[in-house]
């Protein structure tokens, strides 16, 4: 019985285990700061501390023509612990305290930008394993990354000339990395 024992414990202990590896080499796994960077499209999402608890903040810039449809159910938030967060509905600030705008249907406009809070029950969401966006023919997957660089990428985003006739210039310039992964989005019908 003893030998047996002894068996299945080296047996066991022989047995590799899985070790989690972030998607991203070097990102946190699970962080409150995420983003997008391509020649066409830039998205944001930070989750900031409200008094009703976690807020996340999404910012969208577009660089080339169209008009996309963007609903709560588009957007995909994944905490650490694998849950899926229900995005409810968009706000957007009017500038009147306590009176923001709210929706749950968007026209995203091409060679445009605007910022949204996300609505809904976001606790347990202080931090995101994994953000992707779904928009028109596309889910835009965010990579997460650690706050204070999300800051000083975010600075950058902010010195982009926004009406240059060749942003990859600005993006060189400014020295704008490539983040995150464009994919064909998957419908089921």
């Amino acid at each position: 019985m003893l030998l047996t024992w002894l068996v299945w414990v080296a047996a066991f202990q022989a047995v590799p285990q899985p070790v989690p590896v972030p998607a991203v080499p070097g990102a946190p796994r699970a962080t409150a700061c995420h983003v997008f960077i391509d020649h066409q499209f830039i998205w944001t999402l930070e989750v900031v501390k409200s008094a009703s608890g976690p807020a996340p903040i999404l910012n969208i810039i577009t660089f080339v023509k169209g008009q996309w449809d963007l609903r709560p159910r588009d957007i995909h938030l994944v905490n650490p612990a694998g849950r899926k967060a229900e995005v409810e509905k968009f706000s957007i600030d009017t500038g009147v305290i306590e009176d923001p705008y709210l929706l749950q249907y968007l026209k995203v406009h091409g060679d445009s930008f605007i910022g949204l809070d996300l609505l809904g029950d976001f606790r347990d969401f202080e931090t995101l394993a994994e953000v992707s966006i779904d928009l028109g023919e596309s889910r835009f997957i965010l990579e997460p990354m650690d706050c204070l660089e999300f800051e000083n990428v975010v600075q950058q985003i902010n010195q982009i000339n926004y009406d240059s006739p060749d942003i990859r210039q600005d993006y060189e310039v400014l020295r704008i990395e490539l983040r995150g992964r464009r994919e064909a989005r998957r419908r089921f019908f």
